[in-house]
């Protein structure tokens, strides 16, 4: 498979600048959260900016007349080894959101850390959806479908090729997390593994944009559940 000007260009700010990027950044002081838009404009901003990056790899694809299926837009290939790898995916997410629920301390240092970004109430997580829909699809076109891809063209000749086409977007993908903190880029680093490998075994991105999109949805909900009561909040 080759690649084009504009396939290496997005590769670089995946691989470099994106991972720079969040390294550098910091995350927003406390006396500056009144002055930030409502949290809508971040949901809709924020999705519609990946709905774009999803669709200049879909227009480059497209012009470079390269195969929709090697892209993943398929049904899955089945194999015994699916349910395997959706149930490590489920153990590790369902392990961490089940210390959410009961380190309180933890808990609630996430809340106060997250309040500007994630939904508190039932109004905002309506917005929120959008987002985790976008982000859903979005993400694994970009960090899946293409840049899986574009490791394996460029690794085609090196030892362990499939794993470090895994594992490299995998790293790239949990860094772009880091406002999260270390601990959520771990946990995400496995999960983005565990998907790519999923893509790789079943050769579509279903199941795992499926996948995704409930992980996220069901993260949106912590803030709501958690502080969606709170008398002093303000919409």
């Amino acid at each position: 498979m080759e690649f084009n000007w504009f396939d290496h260009l997005v590769a670089i700010i995946l691989l470099i600048v994106l991972p720079f990027m969040s390294i550098r950044s910091e995350a927003v002081n406390v006396d500056t959260l009144d002055h930030l838009p409502p949290k809508k404009h971040f949901f809709y901003t924020n999705g519609l900016m990946l709905i774009i990056c999803a669709l200049l790899v879909l227009t480059s694809w497209n012009i470079s007349d390269r195969s929709w299926i090697k892209l993943g837009i398929q049904w899955p290939y089945l194999d015994g080894n699916l349910l395997l790898l959706i149930l490590l995916v489920a153990a590790i997410y369902l392990s961490d959101l089940i210390h959410y629920q009961f380190n309180k301390s933890y808990k609630a240092n996430k809340i106060k850390e997250l309040s500007n970004i994630i939904p508190m109430t039932w109004a905002e997580y309506q917005h929120y959806i959008f987002l985790a829909v976008a982000a859903g699809i979005s993400e694994e076109i970009i960090f899946r479908g293409f840049l899986i891809n574009y490791m394996l063209t460029l690794l085609t000749e090196a030892s362990y090729a499939s794993i470090l086409s895994v594992v490299i977007p995998a790293i790239v993908f949990s860094l772009s997390h880091l406002y999260q903190g270390w601990w959520a880029v771990l946990k995400i680093m496995l999960i983005a593994a565990l998907f790519g490998w999923i893509f790789l075994q079943t050769g579509s991105l279903l199941i795992i944009v499926i996948v995704h999109i409930l992980i996220d949805l069901i993260s949106g909900l912590t803030g709501v559940l958690s502080d969606g009561e709170d008398p002093n909040y303000v919409e």
